[in-house]
């Protein structure tokens, strides 16, 4: 592929429908357990968002009053290093949850970057601990979310002493596809965002330079597909059996 194969969304920001509302709470971890008139009633409680590509959704440091359910579009989530940098430590795609799920204000430990127009629904803190009170199955969901995330935490930790560079990227690689893969005719799956080599870096706990080591050395065994801010997946068994260490 010589273009870039990735689609591009629509131009500007926009009101989602309540159509497009539900089907994101309908495949959200957080909201998938609940029936579809709880779906409904908790849409009232919630606003609809929308960002241009650059805007950011929030900030590292600053104060933030609820979370956002992202219902369209890709989300970029930086932190900053104590060296000053800053890294990709997530993409975030419809049914995400960006933001602190918690019943008071609080600070925002990450930055969120829109990567193209991008709509969310708002659940301000204040009203969260009223939306439990009438969903108990969110409190669930909720408990089990932050569960993850810790666990998300701590493999990285431990996969940044314990694993090696190309493991860590064929890590990264095969979750963006589980949640951004889009099956091609040829077998082969395209990850629907527009990924840069210092993204998936961030998210693998390495350098650029590495990163870019690792997956032309992907590309040249047949495992991977890429190209400027697109990467495709060809071999996901081989691609599991080196996380694996195999």
């Amino acid at each position: 592929m010589s273009a870039n194969p990735v689609r591009p969304n629509c131009a500007r920001p926009h009101s989602c429908s309540l159509d497009v509302r539900l089907d994101a709470m309908a495949h959200s971890p957080l909201t998938r357990e609940l029936k579809p008139e709880e779906h409904l009633d908790l849409d009232s409680f919630v606003t609809s968002w929308a960002w241009s590509e650059g805007d950011p959704l929030m900030l590292a440091g600053q104060k933030v009053s609820g979370s956002y359910l992202v219902v369209a579009g890709r989300v970029r989530v930086v932190r900053d290093t104590i060296d000053g940098r800053e890294i990709t430590v997530d993409i975030a795609s419809p049914g995400d949850i960006i933001g602190p799920l918690e019943t008071n204000p609080s600070y925002a430990v990450d930055s969120a970057w829109a990567m193209e127009t991008t709509c969310a629904l708002y659940l301000p803190a204040d009203r969260l601990a009223e939306v439990i009170a009438k969903h108990p199955a969110l409190a669930v969901a909720i408990v089990q979310m932050q569960h993850t995330r810790l666990a998300q935490a701590r493999d990285r930790d431990v996969n940044q002493s314990a694993k090696t560079v190309v493991q860590r990227v064929a890590t990264v690689l095969l979750r963006l596809d589980a949640k951004l893969g889009d099956l091609r005719p040829d077998g082969s799956s395209l990850l629907q965002v527009r990924l840069r080599r210092d993204d998936i870096a961030g998210m693998a706990g390495t350098t650029l330079e590495s990163t870019s080591r690792a997956m032309s050395q992907m590309k040249k065994d047949g495992l991977i597909d890429s190209g400027r801010e697109w990467v495709s997946i060809i071999d996901a068994q081989e691609l599991e059996r080196i996380v694996d260490g195999e």
